[in-house]
């Protein structure tokens, strides 16, 4: 990690221990704010909304490590928020090569004003993303647009959806405001204390709507879900070792017998493996930024290994956590819980650890 990155995670790291607090984060999610309106303010005056975006566009030209940093404590904290979801991922696919970049949205986004999140999952289908079965046609003033999406992460507080579709025999995506006539949004709060939205729609759209079609498009969604891999990957880093500290010092002040928890051999051990687990996970997920930012040839390798170590060590962690802390882990008030519950959800965040082992297992046997 250069200084300038460390500077960028003790800058995070500092601003979330001082002003998010867990039990306001619990209590703001309880009545169902899973946004709140001055932390997104003060994230797009520290710049973390211009972080991935290019200079030309207003950003600074981050690339994922410095992006990771501030996914990692994102985890730690448990924040709600949808920074990751709107300005890395689907800042992504506004701004990859060969796509109809919508330069006003782009700079809306910097600044908070819009958010932007990914429809892509529907029911009952196969997960590879160009398998969809909504429909995009042209029409005389643009294009038509029928169907329905899943489990849009972030979907009940974004102010525009990138939709994708089948255009003839092409895969594409299109860019929908959240007023469109014709669409239907069904938002729902999901159990990590965020929010998401099941879709439906039969909009008529302009040509500007339509971002990318073809191979550029199937290009432009693939490196975004790398991208998706590696913040999954970074934000579960943070979550898993957060509920292991809290496990440590909570094994210090338990005790049993006479004696701290932390004083069993049997316990320690079990707590040293999940340190282990957390610096493996660790190297690997900042090697799999460095490949992924220089484009390095196992780039796809790295990545999709740090999303499969990543989400099992944090579910293993987790579990251990809980288990470690007994009955109070499992409440509502203590926050070990919640690191699981959050965890949990990112294993499956639009690309699912098994369908990551598959690749990886394919990407490995071709080289």
């Amino acid at each position: 990690m250069t200084e300038e990155q460390q500077m960028l995670r003790d800058a995070a790291e500092r601003y979330l221990r001082d002003n998010y607090d867990f039990n306001e984060r619990r209590e703001r999610v309880n009545r169902g704010e899973t946004l709140s309106q001055t932390h997104w303010e003060a994230m797009a005056e520290m710049g973390w909304m211009a972080m991935p975006f290019s200079e030309d566009l207003g950003g600074l030209g981050f690339g994922m490590q410095e992006c990771a940093a501030i996914a990692e404590q994102f985890g730690r904290f448990l924040v709600t928020e949808p920074l990751i979801d709107s300005v890395v991922v689907a800042g992504s696919l506004l701004t990859s090569e060969g796509v109809k970049s919508p330069t006003s949205l782009v700079e809306q986004m910097i600044t908070g004003e819009a958010i932007a999140v990914v429809a892509n999952a529907e029911k009952d289908a196969a997960p590879s993303f160009v398998n969809t079965r909504s429909t995009l046609e042209e029409t005389p003033d643009g294009y038509r647009l029928r169907g329905a999406k899943v489990f849009v992460a972030s979907g009940a507080r974004a102010t525009h959806f990138i939709i994708t579709a089948r255009l003839a025999n092409e895969f594409a995506y299109v860019l929908v405001e959240r007023d469109a006539p014709g669409l239907s949004i069904d938002g729902y709060g999901t159990y990590d204390g965020r929010n998401g939205a099941n879709l439906s729609f039969d909009i008529n759209l302009p040509d500007t709507a339509l971002l990318a079609k073809g191979d550029a498009a199937i290009e432009a969604f693939a490196f975004a879900r790398d991208r998706v891999m590696l913040m999954a990957s970074a934000e579960a880093l943070g979550a898993m070792e957060a509920a292991m500290n809290a496990t440590v010092e909570y094994t210090r002040q338990r005790e049993q017998f006479g004696q701290p928890l932390s004083s069993f051999q049997a316990l320690q051990h079990r707590m040293a493996d999940m340190l282990i687990q957390v610096e493996i996970t660790r190297s690997l997920v900042e090697a799999a930024c460095r490949a992924h930012d220089t484009q390095s040839p196992d780039a796809a390798q790295l990545v999709l290994a740090a999303k499969v170590k990543a989400a099992r060590a944090a579910r293993r962690i987790t579990q251990e956590a809980i288990q470690l802390h007994g009955g109070i882990a499992t409440t509502d008030e203590y926050i070990v819980g919640h690191y699981f519950k959050r965890v949990t959800l990112l294993e499956s965040w639009i690309v699912s650890r098994d369908e990551a082992l598959e690749k990886f297992i394919a990407v490995s046997d071709a080289a």
